[in-house]
């Protein structure tokens, strides 16, 4: 079960907002918010339900244990018990992720045949164990203190709407609104707008971006003329952003529906400067918490270092972000080709690219993000260079396979319209809001319910996908 399929918009959220709403006590709403989300991730994995309350009685007892020792003054026992909560996470995202792709790696170095039967990976797993390992740090760091009630943790961990692909979420961002759950109907309001256009970057554009980007990387490359490689790339660019970032909305607009704050997660990315600025705007949560929890404990320990330092850190943590994004070789690279990019920004070349022209600043971004993206999209490692050639126009410019053989012609349209909607238009938008704000609610009301129905139409015709995300 997605945000985009039938059975959530009509059955499963409805009952959840509707018990949710006819009960005043916070308690009982926190029992309703837990339910659900144990309920959504049982959907996909009801095998794994157990696993998942045993992370969430691990995450809270050991966050008890941090608290008390610390209290206690007991500053070795305390650093001991975080380094267990820390590494148990890790181990337990490396035993359900990285387990086949490390094992399939020491078998093609050692040479022998390993029995490692295939493992099902549960739902959220990269994010409901990153949000354990930063609650447990926050509280060793003194940032938080220990949440003693076990039903607010154990929703604040595996709450629903960022469950599947986050954003990944402090404790303190959420902290107060379930210790006191406020709903206003201005927050209802604009929570179902927010979905709206999350739903509907998700099925019309990020959907109809996949059957393009599916289509052109599932050719032969070597039949690829330029034209339509950079039309495949631009496309899975866009599908990627949109079905994440729709994904991002609608969890935002669930949240605030439900009184609940949720943090940003993008920000018109593809309008960078630098690829140190497409960081600052694409995946802002995830960033952060590799900022917080790696990058500056790195910058701490490495201080005494006077060269390269900063450099080389940067390098580590995207090493470690491209791991983070999938089980696979070209993801590792990926992390990589954007670290060494951003351990050069941060040196004189990210001066001087300051003071070029803003134009070729945006150029320079657009074309190393869209090259970044078809290391991503490859898993084979030894067909990048076919897909280069295709880029650089080695084939010509149209190559034997043409955009009506591959029945993506018709796809252009959709493709304009996802390319404005790239940039912020809400500046314009809020003038015109502001001069006549009820006349404008309406017809913003009445154009969203249109988008709605077309979505659902949409979902109802062609089925619903999963989104990318979700598999990291």
């Amino acid at each position: 079960m997605t945000f985009s399929s039938i059975h959530f918009l009509f059955l499963f959220f409805p009952i959840t907002l509707i018990l949710y709403f006819i009960i005043p006590n916070r308690i009982w709403r926190c029992c309703v918010l837990l339910l659900a989300s144990l309920i959504f991730f049982g959907w996909a994995s009801p095998t794994l339900l157990p696993l998942l309350v045993a992370v969430i009685l691990f995450d809270y007892l050991y966050g008890l244990i941090i608290g008390r020792t610390i209290e206690k003054g007991k500053i070795t026992a305390s650093r001991i018990h975080m380094w267990t909560a820390v590494c148990c996470n890790i181990l337990l995202l490396f035993f359900y992720k990285y387990l086949g792709l490390f094992g399939e790696s020491f078998q093609q170095l050692v040479q022998t045949k390993l029995h490692i039967s295939e493992i099902v990976m549960p739902l959220g797993i990269s994010y409901f164990t990153f949000t354990g390992i930063s609650y447990i740090l926050d509280i060793y760091n003194g940032v938080e203190k220990p949440e003693k009630s076990i039903l607010r943790f154990s929703t604040y961990l595996v709450m629903f709407p960022k469950f599947i692909q986050g954003p990944i979420t402090r404790f303190k961002d959420v902290k107060d609104s379930l210790l006191n759950p406020k709903v206003k109907l201005d927050d209802i309001t604009e929570g179902v707008r927010r979905f709206v256009i999350g739903l509907a970057k998700k099925v019309i554009l990020a959907d109809s971006m996949a059957v393009v980007a599916n289509n052109v990387f599932g050719a032969d490359y070597s039949t690829l003329g330029a034209g339509i490689a950079w039309y495949g790339l631009i496309a899975y660019a866009l599908q990627i952003f949109f079905d994440f970032s729709g994904y991002t909305d609608m969890a935002l607009g669930l949240g605030r529906v439900l009184g609940f704050r949720l943090p940003e997660n993008f920000n018109y990315p593809y309008i960078s400067r630098s690829i140190a600025d497409f960081w600052r705007r694409w995946h802002m949560s995830l960033t952060a918490w590799f900022r917080t929890y790696l990058f500056l404990p790195l910058e701490f320990a490495r201080k005494k270092e006077k060269y390269f330092r900063q450099q080389s850190n940067l390098f580590i943590v995207f090493l470690f972000t491209g791991l983070w994004h999938g089980a696979s070789w070209n993801y590792v690279i990926w992390g990589g080709y954007f670290g060494l990019i951003l351990a050069l920004e941060s040196g004189k070349f990210g001066k001087w690219l300051k003071k070029i022209p803003r134009v070729f600043q945006h150029v320079y971004s657009l074309l190393l993000i869209l090259l970044g993206w078809m290391f991503f999209r490859i898993n084979a490692v030894g067909e990048w260079g076919s897909f280069i050639k295709a880029l650089i126009g080695v084939n010509g410019w149209s190559g034997t396979t043409t955009l009506r053989s591959l029945n993506v012609l018709m796809f252009y349209p959709i493709i304009l319209l996802a390319i404005v909607f790239c940039v912020p238009l809400g500046k314009p938008l809020k003038k015109i809001y502001e001069r006549k704000p009820v006349l404008t609610g309406i017809v913003t009301d009445i154009v969203l319910a249109g988008v709605f129905v077309l979505s659902v139409t949409y979902i109802l015709s062609n089925g619903f996908s999963s989104f990318l995300y979700a598999q990291f």
